[in-house]
Formats: structure tokens, C-alpha cells, sequence
């Protein structure tokens, strides 16, 4: 929709207040408040101006653009002048002629919603004004545009008196305008220095966290090394009186035996197989403590060779049980920690002889497979089984589910797998059913190099 309002004629200096005061009437009339009313005739003033000056006459149209409710309103004001030769500059506010050009298109422009501006050098010049119409104001209908060229019809050319004291009460109003304006602006730096004030508060205190997560990690490292030193010592200070009881205990089994009564080898046989225990779980206890300081070295590990490596040094146990061992491994090359994946694979290789020894025969499964950008690795067997309300607890150091004289071993193995996990990014589930076998699935990132 477009529809004309009204046309003014800028021939002389007069048309230029007639072209102003109709601006502020039509705004009036299709539901513009006094601040808009002053900003659109304030525009409309200072272009229908322009043309006087400068295209030596000219005309202002006005209409009402668009549908309810997003209706503007359009001024379009055209000369045949010289034409603008440096818009760009004008526009910016960077040139001013010696009559203030420059500073009236630029005013102009900030206060309408829409500004656009023809110019064609010896040609002449056509802006182009709108307004919105604002939220609460009426559809401008036929009915409306009729009340508006009644009113501009019945509107009587003020007095050059009587216009110099409507332009007075239009300054008048800008004046306020404007202090409104600067009191928006003190109250939005005052608003700034608040949050400035807090940003600066923020950041102190997010220094003064930083100064105390740096000395608890200090502090954290020291406890650490601390706690390596501890555990060398400890198993140093066991494993020397250890050494000596066992060899006691061997050089009593080797040259003192036959003298020894049926209780007095029995009790020799438990010391030489608590002494062997006793080592395995200090040896447990140092490969477990010296995870926390080793930093993974990531490189290209040979999956199958590895897994070879590992089956073939425990290929003894494997005859003596007779277990079939099946390999799934498509995988030929991942990257990964080589040492930590060598203890996860070793544990739950024998985590899974173990627990199948008594299956008639032992199966034991290895499969790997790619994931995105992870790959999979599982490790199964038909052995014992659990129950999986105790899943999370098998990890735990030194937690056994059976009893000792039953499997032997230190409960270490699952706690030092899911702590190597840990440290590379990945996880460990375990499937398992009480006396249907348990399948353990781990998760690393970093497939196929």
C-alpha cells in the first residue's frame, strides 16, 4: 500500500516552514508523540531547506507505506539542483558546506528509521524519509486519510510571529529531548563503572583462586612425591624381612625337612605361601602408586604383536588349562600409551584364566574394533562369573569378590586396569552373569593412526 497525503512546493523561503508544519501535522495525525512529531519535522525542515539552498526549489510529498500494522511514514523530498557530489562524505558528517549541508543530511539521518538519498551530479536529488508508525497507533485507513487532509486543508500559515514561537516550543521540546538523552547516558556509565567496578572485583578474585589452585597443586605434587618416596620405603623395609623368611623358610624346606614332623611342614608350607603373597601384593602396591607419576607417551602400537606378546608369554598356563584362545583383530595399528595398554590387556587376560580355569575347556576371547574415533577392545571368557550388583566394587584396591583360597591372586588388577583408563581418556565395563562367564569392554580414544 502506498497513498499520497499531501505535496508541498519549496519555491521560497516560506514553503520550507509550510513543508515543516505539515511534517509535524501529519505526524500528529497518524499517532506519532511529540518527540517523534519534532524529529520528523526536524528532518522534513532541514532537506526541504537543502533543496531551497541548493537545488533552487524543489517539492516534499508525503504518503503512508506498507500494511497494518507495519506502516511508515514516507517523505520524499526532490530538487533539480547540481547534485551532491560528495554523498558519502555528507552522509558520514565529514564535509559541511560554509551553509551547514553537511550537518543537516547527517542530522537528518539519525533521526528517521529509514534515510536513502539519489543523487546524480547536474541531475539533481531525491531523499527519501520514513518513519514507523509506532505500536499503539491506529491503522492509517481511508477513513484516516481523509480526517488528515481535512485537517491540513483547515490548517490555516501561521504568522512569521506566531512560527518563530511553535519553532521555539519545538526546540523547546528537543532541549528536553536531549537531556533526556544525556541523563540516559550518565545512568548507562554509571551502569558501566558498576560493572566495571565488579568485572575488576571478579577478576581479583579469580586471581586470588588461581594463587590457591597453583599452591594446592603444589601442594599436591609435593604430597605425591611424598607418597612414591613412602610406598619405595615401605616396600623396601617389607620386602628386605621378607627376603629373609623366605630364604629361611627355603633353606628349611631344602636341607631340614626330613626331620621336621607332618604340623612343622605344613606351617613351613603356609610361611613359603603367605611369603609369596605377601610379595605379589607389595609388587601390586608399587605398580599402582607409580601410575599417579608416569605421564602417558602416546605412539603407533602394533595391536595384534602386542596381544601376541602377552599370549605367548602366559603360553604355558594356556596349555596347562587347555584353553582355547580366539583373536578378533582387525585392527592392525592404534595410538595409544603402549605400557598402560600392555597391563590393561595383560590383567584381563589373566583375570580371565583365572576365573576359567574350571571350565571344561577355558574359552577366552579377544576382540578390537574400530568406533569413530575411538576403538573397542574386548576381553571374555566362560568362567565364574559375578553377580552385577558388585560391578562397581571390582575395581576398588585390593577388593576380591572370592576367597583367597580359592583364586589366588591380590584383587589389584582391575583397580590398576580402571586407573590406566583413567589416565588415557577411556573406560572399562564389565557384562557378567554368576557362573555364565564376564566379558569386560574397553573404550580408548584414538583408533587407526
Amino acid at each position: 500500500m502506498k497513498a499520497a497525503i499531501a505535496r508541498v512546493e519549496i519555491r521560497f523561503e516560506q514553503d520550507v516552514v509550510h513543508a515543516r508544519r505539515r511534517a509535524r501535522l501529519i505526524a500528529e495525525m497518524l499517532g506519532f508523540d511529540r518527540k517523534d512529531q519534532t524529529r520528523i519535522s526536524t528532518a522534513v525542515s532541514e532537506i526541504a531547506r537543502n533543496a531551497f539552498q541548493y537545488g533552487h526549489g524543489g517539492r516534499t510529498e508525503f504518503f503512508v507505506e506498507g500494511v497494518a500494522p507495519a506502516q511508515s511514514l514516507a517523505i520524499v523530498v526532490r530538487d533539480e539542483g547540481p547534485g551532491i557530489p560528495d554523498l558519502d562524505a555528507v552522509l558520514k558528517g565529514n564535509y559541511t558546506s560554509s551553509t551547514g549541508l553537511g550537518l543537516g543530511m547527517a542530522g537528518s539521518k539519525r533521526l528517521m528509521d529509514h534515510f536513502h538519498v539519489e543523487t546524480r551530479v547536474g541531475q539533481g536529488t531525491t531523499v527519501k524519509l520514513a518513519k514507523v508508525l509506532p505500536p499503539g497507533a491506529p491503522p492509517v485507513t481511508p477513513t484516516v486519510l481523509r480526517r488528515v487532509a481535512e485537517a491540513l486543508s483547515e490548517a490555516r500559515l501561521d504568522s512569521p510571529l506566531e512560527e518563530i514561537r511553535s519553532q521555539n516550543q519545538e526546540l523547546l521540546s528537543t532541549l528536553e529531548l536531549l537531556r533526556e538523552r544525556d541523563e540516559e547516558v550518565t545512568r548507562v556509565n554509571r551502569e558501566l563503572n558498576e560493572t566495571n567496578t565488579g568485572v575488576i572485583a571478579l577478576y581479583a578474585e579469580l586471581e586470588r583462586n588461581t594463587q590457591r589452585i597453583q599452591q594446592a597443586e603444589q601442594m599436591l605434587r609435593a604430597r605425591n612425591e611424598e607418597l612414591k618416596d613412602f610406598a619405595h620405603t615401605v616396600a623396601h623395609d617389607l620386602k628386605a624381612p621378607l627376603r629373609g623368611i623366605a630364604g629361611y623358610a627355603h633353606e628349611l624346606e631344602r636341607k631340614h625337612a626330613a626331620g621336621l614332623g607332618e604340623r612343622a611342614l605344613f606351617c613351613l608350607g603356609q610361611i613359603v605361601s603367605a611369603s609369596t603373597s605377601l610379595d605379589r601384593l607389595i609388587e601390586d602396591l608399587l605398580r599402582f602408586a607409580r601410575l599417579d607419576a608416569e605421564a602417558p607417551s602416546l605412539t603407533e602400537v602394533d595391536l595384534p604383536g602386542l596381544i601376541a606378546a602377552i599370549l605367548s608369554e602366559r603360553a604355558a598356563t594356556i596349555a596347562e588349562q587347555h584353553a582355547e584362545v580366539t583373536l578378533d583383530i582387525p585392527l592392525e595399528t592404534v595410538r595409544t600409551w603402549e605400557r598402560g595398554l600392555a597391563q590393561v590387556i595383560a590383567n584381563l587376560v589373566d583375570n580371565a584364566l583365572k576365573y576359567s580355569r574350571k571350565a571344561s575347556p577355558p574359552r577366552i576371547a579377544i576382540r578390537a574394533e574400530e568406533a569413530g574415533s575411538r576403538w573397542r577392545l574386548a576381553v571374555s571368557d566362560n568362567g565364574i562369573g559375578f553377580d552385577m550388583a558388585h560391578h562397581d566394587r571390582i575395581y576398588g584396591l585390593f577388593t576380591r569378590l572370592v576367597r583367597a583360597d580359592e583364586f589366588e591372586g591380590t584383587g589389584a588388577g582391575l583397580a590398576i586396569v580402571k586407573k590406566i583408563l583413567d589416565k588415557l581418556g577411556g573406560s572399562v565395563r564389565a557384562e557378567s552373569q554368576p557362573g555364565q562367564g564376564a566379558v569386560f569392554r574397553v573404550e580408548l580414544p584414538g583408533g587407526k593412526p
